[in-house]
């Protein structure tokens, strides 16, 4: 999710400049947060534990997600991380993980596939294989291919941080100075010979 944390870095970035204050965030009115952290809990605890525990874990985490989303879907971007999320959790449930496209992977500048449960090499068996990992995001040192999803995940992540700060969408500037301090500016800068 390295995409996630640099689309939001980029949103906190330019919502700082557009005015937004970190003291807004205690503000948000985000509901539901409990839901976030148990859905964190399960993902952990099926990792760790593993066998049957890590597929109950992940749908366990998906309900949670789920309803965390639902009980916030009127704030800005929350309805592009529910879509990012439905269509990882369709392609994941459709195909027992995320496959991964090569091609993409050699776009993003990485040689192998690092295998893991939750990951499987794209192929013809694959189904929707366009949900799964094909975007390639070739960035140095951390090259990697995400899905479409994970795109709306980022988009909508940064979104809600954006919001959340308080960003404008305008840069905060002085009025602009009266025609006549400008002549006289100038006048100063260069006497008359």
């Amino acid at each position: 999710m390295l995409l996630v944390l640099l689309v939001m870095v980029l949103a906190a970035g330019v919502a700082m400049l557009t005015g937004g204050r970190l003291t807004s965030l205690a503000d948000n009115s985000l509901s539901g947060l409990h839901w976030l952290a148990a859905a964190a809990t399960g993902q952990l605890l099926g990792s760790v534990a593993g066998g049957i525990a890590y597929p109950v874990g992940l749908v366990a985490s998906a309900v949670c997600i789920a309803v965390f989303l639902r009980r916030n879907l009127r704030l800005p971007g929350v309805a592009l991380l529910a879509l990012g999320f439905a269509a990882n959790a369709l392609v994941v449930a459709l195909n027992g993980a995320m496959p991964v496209s090569r091609t993409a992977l050699a776009r993003a500048g990485l040689d192998s596939f690092s295998h893991s449960p939750r990951h499987e090499v794209s192929g013809p068996d694959t189904v929707l294989p366009w949900l799964g990992d094909v975007v390639p995001v070739a960035l140095p040192w951390v090259g990697q291919a995400v899905s479409p999803g994970d795109v709306l995940i980022a988009a909508g992540a940064g979104l809600l941080l954006y919001a959340g700060l308080g960003g404008t969408g305008h840069i905060p500037a002085d009025s602009a100075p009266p025609w006549h301090a400008l002549e006289a500016k100038t006048s100063s800068n260069h006497p008359a010979q």
